[in-house]
């Protein structure tokens, strides 16, 4: 496999207008194919048999190694890779996806989004398009593109079930100088250079893999070792079997129950990084552990790298990495850990938590346990995997897995897809834009509010905002949910092949019951079942700074805030004579959901001084 697409799995070019397309654009980019593959070897490219890859990678300040296979008879590949304490592997048989994290824990990905990438990866990492498989493939001709003050010819592959992306060849050499991904929540460009020649072949030795056109993320590949021939061996393509489980359960016990905090319908409880005092961490089954750079400080521990993450919103947020000791969760222990390492600003002013808030912890603990979450008793409990007895009165359903989140199928109405089960939102249901974009939802549901939605990783999230008539997964229908349909430009909304999220706001209507080991999950109804979700009624989105204030970041479009004149960039001193630094954001949040007609009285002050409003909430949706 090239340089680059192994660490891309760890973790843009100014365009000029295309030129005219030839009359048959298929055929000239076939005639750019067979250019492309006389001026890099030819009859050796029909020789090749297993490609063998060894190199060097660079990336945020941190160093490590590659080793990759691919056969170039079907496109099955594997890697394994290190880079500063984090290290791991991952591949493709032909159906699965597959990973494994530090610790050696194995993952099999089979959903939509998954699939696709992974064959786009094993297409496009080994120049299929040079070799006579039997591989389906449209192409087309794109046209003249230009970055960097140089031109290049610009051809589009969509390999079978997969997504498309762009090669751009050096019209003089015939060359492949760059590869661009065209969807996904975090497309790449790869650009090559530094050619030599490995068994006849000539390869870029140097990959560099761009993530939203900053070089302060790129990750830099080396190619120390390569070989195209062999003796293939089909099993080093499966997954790896599963390793004992690590986690470690005080004596006697198989269960463990803990208290949580569900605040702006996220998930807190406590938990203890390396015996230290318990902190603050948010619970999301499809996050990764994490915790903020000021924790980590404040109790010891080793940061390094600047890495690129993302997630909802149009940004990329940079994160490092560090090596815990242990984390536990009510006597539930996980030892020798690797943490991303949160630089942004802190989530606290998010939510408006002045508490020691750590970080995000999910998935290692759901991967180890069995997860039952009872929202309306507001206690988790952890069990071991061999021990468990599914609930008797719940609706089970399968799920797969994109990367570390569970999927389920279902349907929006009369649109079907995958959806996130996501612990960590705050939503009731998130849509994507490509399924809002192929089923017209914006449209159908007559969807014109405007409003900041939330807060990834990426940063703000917006959305336009409905009601759906009704969801179903497993059997389970849910009626008008409040649904917010993104419209993000970049990040986890440009997902293309997962319809949608549902989080909190909806699944705290359940017990949730989590086995990752069997990809189950069963949903108990609650007393809130059956009660209708509301949206914000007032339209402001207001968050807590760091310096205590309350203010306004944004208002929905024809609500009563707008109504009421209110504008993004001003400050709540007061909310019916209570002063709003000692309010917390979640009971304001709770007091603006409030029952349609009930007035709020508000002193606002802004660049203009200080006056007071007085907004009446209403019905958005």
């Amino acid at each position: 496999m090239k340089a680059g697409a192994v660490i891309a799995a760890l973790l843009v070019c100014t365009i000029s207008d295309a030129a005219a397309v030839d009359s048959d654009s298929a055929v000239q980019a076939d005639r750019l194919i067979a250019a492309a593959k006389q001026a890099s070897g030819g009859p050796a490219w029909d020789r090749a048999v297993l490609w063998h890859e060894q190199g060097q990678v660079h990336a945020g300040g941190l160093s490590g190694q590659y080793e990759a296979w691919a056969s170039m008879a079907s496109l099955h590949n594997t890697q394994r890779f290190e880079l500063g304490p984090v290290s791991g592997s991952n591949g493709w048989d032909g159906a699965r996806a597959w990973s494994t994290d530090s610790s050696g824990e194995v993952r099999i990905e089979t959903s939509g989004e998954s699939v696709a990438q992974a064959i786009q990866d094993a297409y496009r990492s080994v120049y299929a398009f040079f070799l006579p498989l039997a591989i389906d493939a449209d192409r087309t001709f794109e046209g003249e593109r230009v970055a960097d003050g140089a031109s290049y010819e610009v051809i589009r592959i969509t390999p079978a079930n997969a997504e498309p992306f762009e090669v751009w060849f050096d019209p003089l050499t015939h060359l492949i100088e760059r590869e661009v991904q065209l969807t996904g929540s975090q497309p790449h460009t790869f650009i090559y250079s530094d050619f030599q020649r490995f068994d006849g072949v000539l390869i870029p030795r140097k990959t560099v893999d761009r993530v939203g056109n900053d070089p302060q993320y790129d990750t830099v590949s080396d190619i120390t070792a390569l070989t195209l021939a062999g003796v293939d061996e089909p099993e080093r393509y499966l997954p790896p079997p599963s390793p004992a489980n690590t986690a470690h359960w005080p004596q006697g016990t198989n269960t463990i129950t803990v208290p949580f905090r569900l605040i702006n319908n996220h998930i807190y409880l406590q938990a203890s990084i390396n015996g230290s005092t318990p902190r603050t961490f948010l619970f999301d089954t499809g996050a990764t552990n994490f915790i903020e750079a000021a924790a980590a400080k404040a109790l010891g521990v080793s940061m390094e790298g600047a890495l690129a993450g993302g997630g909802f919103g149009d940004g990329i947020a940079k994160f490092g990495l560090a090596r815990i000791n242990s984390i536990a969760i009510g006597g539930l222990e996980l030892r020798d850990q690797v943490f991303g390492v949160d630089y942004s600003p802190g989530f606290s002013e998010l939510e408006g938590k002045d508490d020691q808030f750590a970080g995000l912890l999910g998935y290692e603990f759901a991967k180890r346990a069995v997860v039952s979450i009872d929202y309306a008793r507001r206690r988790m409990t952890f069990s071991k995997p061999d021990l468990f007895q599914a609930p008797a009165k719940a609706v089970e359903l399968a799920f797969t897995f994109n990367a570390h989140v569970p999927m389920v199928s279902g349907a929006l109405d009369d649109a079907a897809g995958e959806f996130e089960i996501d612990t960590g939102s705050r939503s009731a249901l998130t849509i994507m834009a490509p399924f809002a974009r192929a089923n017209n939802l914006v449209e159908k549901y007559h969807a014109t509010h405007s409003a900041i939605v939330g807060y990834g990783v990426g940063g703000a999230s917006r959305a336009l905002l409905a009601r759906a008539g009704e969801l179903s997964v497993g059997g389970l229908v849910i009626y008008g949910p409040v649904t917010e349909i993104v419209t993000d430009k970049s990040g986890a909304a440009e997902a293309t092949r997962t319809a949608g999220n549902i989080g909190g706001d909806l699944l705290k209507r359940f017990t949730v019951t989590l086995d990752y080991a069997h990809q189950l999950l069963w949903l108990e109804p609650n007393a809130l079942a059956y009660q209708s979700d509301v949206f914000d009624r007032s339209g402001l989105w207001v968050l807590r700074g760091q310096d205590g204030r309350t203010m306004i970041m944004d208002v929905t479009t024809e609500s009563a805030g707008a109504r009421a004149g209110l504008s993004a960039n001003e400050e709540i001193l007061t909310v019916n004579g209570r002063a709003a630094s000692r309010i917390p954001i979640e009971e304001l949040r709770a007091q603006f959901k409030g029952p349609v007609g009930t007035q709020i009285s508000l002193l606002i002050r802004s660049r203009s001084g200080r006056r007071t409003v007085l907004i009446t909430l209403a019905e958005l949706l």
